[in-house]
């Protein structure tokens, strides 16, 4: 079809000459009626391209369209996964159901470090407990690996609301638990004091929240941190940041800057500018996309770094699928996307360094080619071992996967297996579920011995609720690494929303729950799924927060966690595992490897079509493959509607 189209338009481009050609020489001659012959050749000549084109596809094409389509489908998928970076290689598990007490205990790294407290609750929890010392804000929690446990770590920035000539930065960091808080429930803090001896330099001159220049040392002292309530201790900047300029320079920037304290500056001082780490990279190399949520790290040597997540992008690869990113307030197009660049900024002095971290991407290898002494080329180990998968870059890979995976040209085609991401409520009462948000938690590699950081997120197929599939994003060496796990289709997985119905269904755990559910609170609840060998345990933490408060934060009650076909809850995650592998603490449940009944309906209609597809082609190899799907969505279905009979309806009056 692609070849008849082709030769259609260089043939018309042809036509199209000798029509102009020959109208324009009768045109000199005032012949009228040769000119408007000659015009009417192109329209008449697309009708008939048209016409044939659309003759060609019903009888050579539309009978074996799979065939004729093949190769370009193929070619779709391969270029497709090289543009994302997900040709990776889909490892097969057989689920050994239910955590035992062995793999329990083997697995401690990995089941004391599961972040019952979120990102979100504890940029929450900083931004009302922590904020009423000085002026300062807390832009991103970022989860880290802090001692051996896993954290949260906050750069404590000077609001830019508050910066004068005597404020100007940021004080140190804020550290708190991911996996453990206090006997009430509380964010446990492991770093809130502004003198932290295992940091050397924590003043933070450069971050997120920076914006616009200052003037360091300024001959007054700047603000540097509160020791008590009513005394500050001051400092003057002694770093290699800032620009020493002279007057007329200091006059641009004046005005430029709309702060008249930098041409009032002394000659001693330093005017320090694009202070805005995100910003001061798009400033250097202004072709990458910059990650929007940059975070910060501290090396073993005490030093604080921003990490900024660099993309090459592209809207033009060939024969890759599209895809559509919010970025920066807007939706972008793109088919091409590579995290092959990190960014590294110091938080004092504003050095920064460009690294490549994938030398397979086309694109930032021309830009190391065209800019030879912007790129460093060895990242040191200090920095590289504090990289984390970037959140933004794993959501598109995620979502691209759920076509892109381990999948053949006429599966694809036939659109057989398509997989979601896992949907859940995040509140108590049951609602429609939304699509599941990749956690940070610590996995265990099967090729390395120690525990990693890394991100997951699971699937489950188009019209099912039980899990099929999970994604782990981690970094190996500074680079990224995904590995992508499917359970064997014997396998029946605990799914997100089977495990919202089961804790509603359970007297004993929905009473526990509703307890709390008391006037001028309100419950909520998150949910963690982490890989443990060949099995999953999900961890499903209970907030409570209060209405009545204008500073409350949520408070970590209960924790539900469950494993193959068993229930627990406890008042913290500890508890809660004893309680899970006690045999009279723990609830036993059955999950059923069924869909919902509408999706499964969608399912048998579409699989009924591609059989008569296949009926009209002639193609028996894939009729057999099209009854044998058939035949097994539609036992899903009596299964599905034996497991949910439907009420008798009644009659008025009863």
């Amino acid at each position: 079809m692609n070849g008849i189209k082709l030769w259609g338009y260089r043939i018309f481009a042809v036509v199209l000459i000798i029509s102009v050609y020959t109208a324009i020489k009768a045109f000199k001659k005032n012949n009228s009626k040769i000119v408007m012959k000659s015009l009417a050749i192109v329209p008449v000549y697309l009708v008939g391209l048209f016409i044939v084109m659309i003759g060609y596809n019903l009888i050579f094409v539309r009978g074996s369209e799979l065939d004729k389509q093949k190769d370009y489908i193929k070619t779709n998928i391969d270029f497709t996964k090289t543009a994302y970076d997900i040709n990776i290689e889909e490892k097969t598990l057989e689920s050994t159901g239910t955590i035992t007490d062995k793999e329990a205990e083997e697995n401690q790294d990995i089941i004391t470090n599961i972040p019952v407290i979120t990102e979100e609750v504890a940029k929450n929890n900083l931004l009302q407990t922590q904020t009423s010392t000085g002026y300062y804000t807390y832009n991103k929690a970022k989860a880290a690996i802090y001692n051996g446990m896993i954290t949260y770590v906050a750069g404590r920035e000077l609001d830019s609301s508050h910066a004068t000539d005597e404020y100007t930065h940021g004080y140190g960091v804020v550290i708190t638990s991911g996996a453990e808080t206090d006997e009430a429930g509380n964010i446990k803090y492991i770093s809130r004091d502004f003198e932290n001896e295992s940091i050397k330099e924590p003043r933070i001159y450069y971050g997120v929240e920076n914006k616009g220049a200052i003037v360091a040392p300024n001959g007054k002292g700047e603000f540097d941190y509160p020791k008590t309530i009513v005394e500050s201790a001051m400092y003057n900047y002694q770093g290699d940041g800032g620009l020493s300029l002279g007057v007329l320079d200091k006059l641009c920037v004046s005005i430029k800057e709309g702060n008249l304290s930098i041409l009032l500056s002394n000659s001693n001082s330093k005017i320090i500018t694009n202070r805005n780490v995100i910003k001061r990279a798009q400033k250097i190399l202004p072709y990458l996309m910059y990650d929007e949520e940059p975070y910060l790290i501290i090396t073993d040597n005490g030093e604080l770094y921003w990490i900024v997540d660099a993309y090459t992008i592209s809207n033009e690869y060939p024969y890759s699928q599209k895809t559509k990113v919010a970025y920066s307030n807007e939706t972008k197009e793109l088919n091409y996307i590579r995290n092959s660049v990190k960014v590294v900024i110091n938080a004092f002095d504003g050095d920064t360094k460009f690294y490549i971290t994938d030398k397979t991407d086309p694109i930032a290898m021309v830009y190391k080619k065209m800019y030879k002494s912007l790129f460093v080329e060895e990242i040191p180990e200090e920095i590289s071992k504090k990289f984390v998968y970037s959140e933004f870059l794993y959501d598109i890979q995620a979502n691209v996967l759920n076509l892109y995976h381990a999948v053949s040209p006429d599966v694809l085609y036939r659109a057989n297996d398509v997989w979601e991401i896992a949907s859940y409520s995040n509140l108590i009462t049951k609602t429609v579920g939304a699509k599941m948000k990749p956690c940070y938690t610590m996995v265990n590699m099967e090729d390395d011995e120690n525990s990693t950081l890394g991100l997951v997120i699971s699937y489950n197929m188009q019209g099912k609720e039980s899990l099929n599939a999970y994604l782990v994003g981690t970094v190996e060496n500074g680079k990224n690494k995904l590995s992508l796990y499917k359970f064997s289709g014997d396998s029946t997985v605990l799914g997100p929303m089977q495990l919202d119905s089961l804790i509603e269904q359970d007297e004993t755990i929905s009473k526990e729950i509703s307890s709390l559910n008391v006037t001028g609170t309100k419950i909520t609840k998150e949910m963690i799924i982490v890989p443990i060998e060949n099995t999953l345990l999900y961890v499903v933490p209970i907030y409570q927060t209060s209405l009545n408060e204008t500073d409350s934060v949520p408070v970590l009650k209960k924790v539900v966690v469950a494993s193959g076909n068993k229930l627990a809850i406890g008042d913290n995650l500890t508890k809660a595992i004893r309680n899970l592998l006690s045999p009279t603490s723990s609830v036993s449940v059955e999950v059923e490897d069924n869909g919902t009944i509408d999706g499964l309906i969608q399912s048998i209609i579409k699989a009924n079509n591609n059989l008569t597809e296949s009926n009209d082609s002639n193609n028996w190899e894939q009729i057999g493959r099209d009854i044998e799907a058939l035949q097994t969505l539609i036992k899903q279905l009596e299964t599905t509607r034996a497991n949910n009979p439907e009420k008798p309806e009644t009659s008025e009056g009863e």
